[in-house]
């Protein structure tokens, strides 16, 4: 049967795609899919014979010297429709002088472009359609260097202030028990700052005689009291909870330089690349995200308090869905607050507590010799208990003072005057930072969930690679499976033709 001779070629160069479909191009119509191909015609040929999709395989009357720079083509078989067919040129073979024989392997990501579509599968990375921070958190497929810090500074510098609490229990005064930071205790609490060294020792001055009724002394944040301490100190009355002290650090934005660089792909300012850290100088960190934090600003409140053991304790505040309030599943605590040192002279103490038991004692002796030997046993008792008494002065007094408390009051962090918290932004390297915004840049970001891929969402490219593909559409069965391969495989979708494989474009939302 004859056919007459009515098929369309195109045979074109510098057409920027081939058969490892790394590349696509993503058209909003067929007609401007085939304008753009027409516009990169070499040779057109027009009256050829019929060609079969399958055998991939055409003769044209063109030297194949003059075809080794084409390595694409399109054909329409007008006969019998009016669809176009797009191929890549595989080879050129010399058939004679004047002809050529091209073997061809048909696109079928262009050849089926709108005559099929993905559907709803499990899409394992793609360029999303929104890229605010913190709203993709998967983790992905990099490594991440070390971690350097983005402004580190101290945090809560209200801590710094320290004060002396006393603890004193006289058993000769009615009992004074309160609430301290919610505590019932026994003991009253004295205040002092910490340079008041006149007014400490007056206070421990009087109990030279009941030097047991001082039973604990420390230091504390000044703060830990809610207001200013006086020259002299002052006595605390109560507290029904401790001192809060509150902070709130900067909110990570797009445009903040991580090292140095300043990342396109959002992903960068979220955990792991960039989140907020804090430590207690003590070896101690709390590593909070940033996209966990209402607005993005980190915020905490730290509790202060004045009684011992010392422990005051960071708190993220409004973190993971905690609203206004502090989430307690993750804080870090600064501990180790030193005890202090006091002394006692023995010799004073000891008169101070025995002056009235020795006036007795004397008068005794004294009242023993009379009755027993006259004025002159009198005097010889009154010497002899003089005598024994001062013998007994002698003992304490050549005894070492009295040391109370702990004796290592030069608590390693207090001594450099570093008993605070620290904290900043931390991120990955300059370095680093570049090659993952490189990869998510070529390669978008891991999503891992199922839905339908999106191909066109980004201004010149959008890349997509899926598990498990599923193709809806008239489209043959091999041609199908091998599309359905080709985004399982991983391909990138370019709004125009002229500008794939130039990544160097902004291809922000």
């Amino acid at each position: 049967m004859y056919i007459e001779p009515g098929t369309n070629i195109r045979l074109l160069h510098n057409v920027p795609l081939d058969t490892s479909y790394e590349h696509t191009i993503y058209f909003s119509s067929a007609s401007a899919q085939s304008s753009y191909f027409i516009g990169l015609t070499k040779y057109s040929l027009a009256s050829q014979t019929y060609q079969r999709v399958q055998r991939g395989r055409a003769r044209v009357q063109y030297k194949a010297d003059d075809l080794y720079d084409c390595n694409y083509m399109m054909f329409q078989n007008s006969n019998y429709g009016t669809k176009w067919f797009y191929a890549f040129i595989t080879g050129v073979e010399f058939v004679n002088n004047i002809t050529s024989e091209i073997t061809f392997e048909i696109d079928v990501m262009q050849t089926w472009f709108f005559d099929c579509s993905p559907d709803y599968c499990f899409v394992e990375r793609e360029h999303v359609d929104n890229d605010a921070i913190g709203s993709h958190i998967e983790p992905e497929p990099v490594s991440l260097g070390e971690y350097v810090m983005n402004g580190y500074t101290a945090l809560g510098t209200a801590l710094q202030p320290l004060a002396v609490y006393v603890m004193i229990v006289d058993e000769d005064e009615d009992p004074n028990g309160t609430l301290y930071d919610g505590i019932y205790g026994g003991a009253t609490l004295f205040a002092y700052n910490s340079d008041d060294v006149e007014g400490i020792k007056a206070k421990l001055g009087e109990y030279l005689q009941k030097p047991d009724a001082i039973v604990g002394m420390y230091m504390a944040p000044v703060i830990a009291t809610g207001s200013v301490i006086p020259d002299g100190g002052k006595q605390i009355e109560y507290s029904d909870a401790a001192y809060t002290l509150s902070y709130s650090g900067d909110a990570i934005t797009s445009g903040t330089a991580l090292n140095g660089y300043v990342p396109k792909n959002n992903k960068l300012y979220t955990y792991p690349y960039s989140f907020f850290h804090i430590d207690n100088a003590s070896g101690a960190e709390l590593n909070l995200r940033y996209e966990f934090f209402t607005d993005l600003t980190p915020k905490c409140d730290i509790s202060v308090p004045m009684t011992m053991p010392i422990q005051c304790t960071l708190r993220p505040k409004g973190y993971k869905g905690s609203s206004d309030s502090t989430y307690n599943a993750e804080s870090i605590s600064l501990t180790n607050y030193p005890m202090c040192s006091w002394s006692t002279d023995a010799f004073k103490a000891w008169l101070a507590q025995n002056a009235i038991p020795i006036g007795a004692e004397l008068i005794k002796s004294a009242a023993g010799g009379a009755i027993f030997g006259g004025i002159g046993g009198a005097v010889g008792g009154l010497v002899g208990g003089v005598a024994n008494t001062l013998s007994q002065g002698y003992q304490a007094s050549i005894q070492a003072d009295l040391s109370r408390g702990s004796i290592n009051n030069g608590n390693g962090n207090v001594a450099a005057g570093k008993q605070l918290f620290y904290g900043g932004r931390a991120s990955i390297t300059q370095d680093y930072a570049m090659m993952i915004d490189d990869f998510f840049t070529m390669y978008g970001y891991a999503v891992r969930r199922c839905k339908v891929p999106n191909r066109s969402a980004r201004p010149h490219w959008n890349y997509v690679k899926t598990i498990g593909c599923c193709i809806t559409g008239s489209v043959p069965a091999d041609d199908m499976r091998k599309i359905c391969s080709i985004y399982d495989a991983g391909i990138t979708f370019w709004k125009n033709g002229n500008e794939v494989g130039n990544y160097s474009l902004n291809n922000s939302l």
